[in-house]
């Protein structure tokens, strides 16, 4: 039976050649119960092998377990298209599908190499539409009696990064719905050009909050544009990383990146950068409104001990409009000599009533700090940062030379870091 449906649905693809092909051709019923997997796979192999084309999702619930995006493809949601994760791990693909992949255990936190939506490199691919593409995070995050679990130690088990993206070039996301990761969001590693416009993507819910729910993460890119989007998490809206902890063959700076006119609201950060042991610069976040956040922004080189940390310069922040418990924070927490340099905050105006915390190292200092015209009335404090005040409401606090001798210590040795 499955034969003479890969048979029809080729058939067909044959038949429409430019026309966009159905997932309910190749036999997806949409019915919210029903395992869609194998149909909607058959649709995307049986385009992908004409040369490329459009994945049409009507309208329905698609339940689903993980699906491979081949070259040239569009998967094109409809509007009252869900594509939803299945509530079963064994629906998702193996940790060892392909070298760039990997589980994680976080303090017995299992994080499955399973992903909803992936491709690893593919080239010229778009997810687009008026759908949804639904995590079903309420599957793993929630117990026997509907509660959320109160640690992460206590969830027996969840997929890893929602939509994924590794070694690929020319990736287009527009208009789609993004919501209820059980983990991060979207997870784009290593790639070029990409483009994600008018996206609304989220995993801070009213019941509950996602452990680790990113928004969108990149990771090792070049050429990135993030426009148009509404991002409401419960961990970090946007993050930049340069990782040290996937097998690529050719692992790059990220870099080239802009963030532009875009809504941005998380339990933790904003915006954050770092993490890695590589080099992240050359990016620009302009035209942006952030409210109902813990942190505006959070640059950080290491968050675990024995990496030397990332490098992170020529970042610019352009005219942001912010709402947020602090500011920002600047800090090596366990690197030993990240380098941070030329990072311009321009035109920044709001309300972050907390102390801002710029706190390097002795063996690097951080240099050319710049913030212009920062109408926000706040203090700053820095240790070992070289920075400029220009305009604005922004004052640099002073402190006692015990409270300094304090701080140094702190973070020297790691034990006094920000929370």
């Amino acid at each position: 039976m499955r034969k003479l449906t890969v048979l029809l649905c080729f058939l067909a693809s044959l038949a429409v050649q430019a026309m966009p092909l159905s997932v309910k051709e190749c036999g997806a019923v949409g019915d919210g119960v029903t395992l869609d997997t194998k149909a909607i796979q058959i649709a995307i192999d049986s385009v992908a092998a004409q040369g490329g084309g459009v994945v049409e999702v009507p309208a329905g619930v698609y339940l689903t377990g993980s699906l491979w995006l081949r070259d040239n493809i569009n998967l094109h949601l409809n509007p009252g298209a869900v594509i939803k994760g299945s509530p079963d791990l064994k629906d998702y693909c193996d940790e060892n599908y392909c070298s760039q992949n990997e589980a994680e255990i976080k303090g017995g936190d299992y994080i499955s190499g399973g992903h909803l939506i992936m491709g690893v490199g593919v080239r010229n691919v778009s997810i687009t539409g008026q759908g949804r593409i639904d995590g079903n995070s309420d599957a793993f995050m929630l117990d026997e009696n509907g509660k959320r679990w109160s640690k992460k130690s206590k969830i027996p088990g969840r997929p890893g990064q929602m939509i994924w993206f590794v070694d690929s070039q020319d990736i287009r996301i527009k208009d789609v719905e993004i919501a209820d990761s059980p983990y991060w969001s979207l997870f784009i590693l290593n790639c070029d050009r990409v483009w994600i416009d008018g996206c609304y993507v989220h995993t801070r819910r009213k019941d509950y909050h996602t452990f680790n729910g990113d928004g969108i993460d990149i990771d090792r890119c070049r050429y990135v544009t993030i426009s148009n989007c509404r991002i409401d998490t419960s961990d970090d809206c946007i993050t930049l990383r340069a990782s040290a902890a996937h097998k690529l063959a050719s692992p790059q700076d990220c870099e080239w990146v802009t963030v532009t006119n875009c809504n941005l609201s998380s339990s933790c950060n904003a915006i954050r950068l770092g993490v890695g042991e590589g080099n992240i610069h050359d990016a620009v976040f302009s035209n942006l409104t952030i409210s109902d956040t813990k942190q505006a922004f959070n640059i950080v080189a290491a968050y675990v001990r024995g990496n030397r940390g990332t490098d992170i310069y020529g970042i610019r922040f352009n005219n942001i409009r912010v709402q947020a418990k602090e500011f920002v924070r600047i800090h090596h927490m366990h690197s030993p000599a990240a380098v941070f340099k030329d990072i311009v905050f321009d035109g920044i105006s709001g309300t972050a009533p907390r102390v801002s915390r710029l706190w390097a190292k002795k063996a690097a200092p951080f240099t050319n700090i710049v913030f212009r015209n920062v109408d926000i009335e706040a203090e700053v404090e820095c240790i070992n940062a070289q920075i400029k005040i220009e305009g604005g409401m922004l004052t640099k606090r002073k402190l006692s030379s015990k409270d300094l001798k304090a701080r140094i210590e702190g973070i020297e040795s790691c034990k006094k870091l920000l929370h």
